[in-house]
């Protein structure tokens, strides 16, 4: 192999290697487990056996998925992002995008062939809702993020699109009990809560976010109020839940008497910390029995 071979090889391996960094980088590493932990409750609340097609999807919806639907996220987010300190050190450039553009259309094909596996047909509308919805999400001319308040309810819905893609192994998703939409509205709660710490560079990017449209408070106190719904009306027997709620519901009060954005920030990572807390304590019955 000549010289300028081998430096053209070389060269070829490292933009390969800096693509697959970019887009570990672009999925958000601390999203990856979320999907796929909703996946399984489903699954596990459906009574379902475990199967090879389930554990492939439980795959896809970790990194793959969140590159999705982060990465399409970026690219029409980029005017916010140039104003927000926190993503000051992550940029796309031209290429970048067209890279995201072309790994999400791979891997929506790949989500929705491991769908077709299944051979279960409410697997397969819901995936392709969760795909429809991930790029509704942040692609104009829809764009839900900035269509208040269909930015959260969007999300709500999302969370219930993958718990069906579990549910569906082991039971009928038209069947799925009311505390499971009850759930739903909560993770609309979180979501408005979230559009807090991005209040500012939102506002001067002109992303009508449900903090934007409604205000800081406003937006902390939905989550609140439908927090401490949950608390009361849904029925959830698992005291790790209901501990959770209570959580949450003292961190959202916390943002409403003071609806600072920077202590939005830390708040919203105690919630996921949180999160992740309360769904190994739900998990780790089913895996020991």
């Amino acid at each position: 192999m000549s010289e300028s071979a081998i430096e053209k090889h070389g060269r070829l391996n490292f933009n390969r290697l800096r693509s697959y960094a970019f887009l570990l980088n672009l999925s958000r590493p601390l999203g990856w487990m979320i999907a796929p932990l909703v996946f399984v409750f489903g699954f596990y609340f459906s009574g379902a056996a475990i199967t090879y097609v389930a554990v492939l999807q439980i795959l896809l919806l970790s990194i793959p998925y969140c590159a999705i639907l982060y990465g399409i996220n970026d690219i029409y987010d980029y005017d916010s992002d140039k104003l927000n300190p926190r993503k000051k050190h992550f940029r796309l450039t031209e290429r970048d995008k067209e890279l995201v553009k072309r790994f999400s259309t791979y891997i929506s094909g790949v989500l929705l062939l491991s769908s077709a596996l299944s051979s279960n047909l409410q697997n397969i509308l819901c995936m392709v809702l969760l795909i429809a919805l991930s790029y509704a999400y942040s692609v104009p001319p829809v764009r839900l993020k900035e269509r208040s308040p269909l930015d959260s309810i969007s999300n709500g819905v999302l969370f219930f699109v993958v718990f069906g893609l579990g549910y569906s192994y082991g039971g009928d998703v038209w069947t799925i009990p009311l505390k499971i939409y009850l759930v739903a509205v909560c993770v609309m709660g979180i979501h408005s809560f979230g559009s807090v710490m991005d209040y500012s560079t939102d506002k001067k990017a002109g992303h009508r976010t449900f903090a934007v449209l409604f205000g800081k408070r406003l937006a902390s106190s939905f989550a609140l109020v439908v927090f401490i719904a949950a608390i009361l009306f849904s029925n959830i027997e698992t005291a790790a839940i209901i501990y959770y709620f209570i959580y949450c519901s003292i961190l959202f009060l916390i943002s409403v008497v003071i609806p600072s954005e920077k202590l939005a920030l830390y708040l919203f990572r105690l919630i996921f910390v949180g999160f992740i807390i309360t769904a190994a304590a739900f998990i780790a019955p089913y895996l020991y029995s």
